[in-house]
C-alpha cells in the first residue's frame, strides 16, 4: 500500500490552465425608452443567439444638453427604462448569453460636437468636479443593476477622449463601480486614442471600439482589407504587451455600402448598397486581429431590437439577413443560415 501512495506510474508535466475563449460578442442596441421590453426585441434576441453569439452587449444611453454642460440625465422618450434593461438582461441569460453592460453618453442638443470632446472646454475645476459627480451617478446606477441582475461584464465608459486626461477622477469612478459591482471591468476607447488613458491597470481589459480605416478606394478587396489591419495590429499588440491586459474590441462594425472600409464610423449619408464589401470586412477581421492570443474578444456593432432590421436592402451595420450573417455564424459557430 505504501509503495502504491509512492508510485502512482509515469509523471507528467501539470496542465496549464486553458486559455480563457474569446468572447463572441454583437452589441444590442435600442435608443428608445421601451423596446427593450417589447415581444420584438425578444424574437430578435433569439435570433441573434442562433447565430453561435455567446455574449451581447447591452446599451443604455443618458445625455447631457452641450458639450460643456455638466449635469447627466435620464431622457424620459429615450433613455430605455430600467424595467426594459432588466428585461433585456434576464431574456439573454435565459437564451444562455452572457451580458456586457455598457451605459452611453451623448449630447442632447449639440450637433457639432460629439461626446469625445467632453472636457474640451472646461477651464475650472468647479466643472470638473461637477461632471465628474454627474457622471459618478450615472454609471453608478448602471452598476448597482449590472450586480443586481447577474450581469457578467461592465463597461465604465465609452469614447470619452476629453475626459480621459483627468486620470485621477476616473481612478475614482473606477473605485466607486468597485464598491458595488464585482464582475470584470472595461472602459471603450475611440480607435483614435494614442496611449491617453492611463488607468488601464485599475480594469480587467482594454477596450477599443475599433472603427479603424482599412482602405483609401471604394474599390477595396478581402486583401485590402487584410492589408489594412497591420498598422493597427502593430499599435495593439505594443499596448496590450505594455499594460499586460488583453484587448478587448468593445465595439466594431461595418455598414453593408460601397466604401465602407474606408470610414466605418460614419453612420450617416446614404451611399450606394454593398452586401459584400461588408461580409468582406467581417471576413479581414477574423482572419487577422481575431487570431491573436492577445485579443480577447469581439462585440459586433450592431443588431437591432427590430427583429425585421436588416436584410438585402438594408445599408445600416446589422449583419442579419446579410452576406456578413453567414460569416458571422462561420466563426461564431452557429448553424448555417
Amino acid at each position: 500500500f505504501g509503495l502504491a501512495l509512492i508510485w502512482s506510474g509515469p509523471q507528467t508535466l501539470a496542465a496549464q490552465e486553458p486559455e480563457e475563449p474569446k468572447q463572441q460578442g454583437i452589441a444590442y442596441v435600442s435608443w428608445w425608452f421601451d423596446q427593450y421590453e417589447s415581444s420584438g426585441s425578444d424574437q430578435s434576441l433569439a435570433k441573434l443567439e442562433d447565430t453561435g453569439a455567446e455574449w451581447i452587449s447591452i446599451l443604455a444611453t443618458w445625455y447631457q444638453d452641450v458639450v460643456t454642460s455638466t449635469d447627466i440625465y435620464s431622457h424620459t422618450e429615450k433613455t430605455p427604462t430600467d424595467a426594459g434593461v432588466i428585461h433585456a438582461i434576464q431574456t439573454a441569460h435565459d437564451l444562455g448569453l452572457k451580458v456586457m453592460l455598457k451605459p452611453h453618453l451623448d449630447l442632447f442638443a449639440d450637433y457639432a460636437h460629439w461626446r469625445g470632446q467632453i472636457g474640451e472646454q472646461f477651464t475650472e475645476e468647479a466643472e470638473w468636479d461637477a461632471w465628474f459627480e454627474s457622471y459618478q451617478a450615472f454609471i453608478n446606477h448602471y452598476a448597482q443593476l449590472a450586480a443586481d441582475n447577474d450581469v457578467e461584464q461592465f463597461c465604465i465608459g465609452t469614447e470619452l477622449d476629453g475626459t480621459a486626461v483627468e486620470e485621477l477622477r476616473w481612478r475614482e469612478v473606477i473605485s466607486g463601480v468597485q464598491a458595488i459591482y464585482e464582475g470584470p471591468l472595461v472602459y471603450a476607447a475611440n480607435h483614435t486614442y494614442t496611449n491617453t488613458v492611463m488607468f488601464w491597470d485599475a480594469l480587467d481589459y482594454i477596450g477599443i471600439d475599433a472603427y479603424y480605416s482599412l482602405a483609401t478606394t471604394t474599390t477595396a478587396t478581402l486583401d485590402d482589407f487584410k492589408a489594412g489591419w497591420v498598422a493597427p495590429i502593430a499599435f495593439l499588440e505594443e499596448l496590450a504587451e505594455e499594460w499586460n491586459k488583453d484587448i478587448l474590441f468593445t465595439e466594431i462594425g461595418y455598414r453593408s455600402i460601397d466604401g465602407a472600409g474606408m470610414a466605418p464610423w460614419a453612420y450617416e449619408g446614404n451611399p450606394p448598397l454593398d452586401l459584400q464589401e461588408q461580409a468582406d470586412l467581417y471576413q479581414a477581421v477574423f482572419e487577422t486581429v481575431y487570431q491573436e492570443p492577445w485579443f480577447a474578444g469581439i462585440f459586433w456593432w450592431s443588431w437591432d431590437t427590430n427583429p425585421m432590421q436588416g436584410g438585402p436592402c438594408d445599408r445600416d451595420y446589422t449583419p442579419l439577413d446579410k452576406p456578413a450573417e453567414i460569416i458571422l455564424r462561420e466563426y461564431f459557430g452557429g448553424a448555417p443560415k
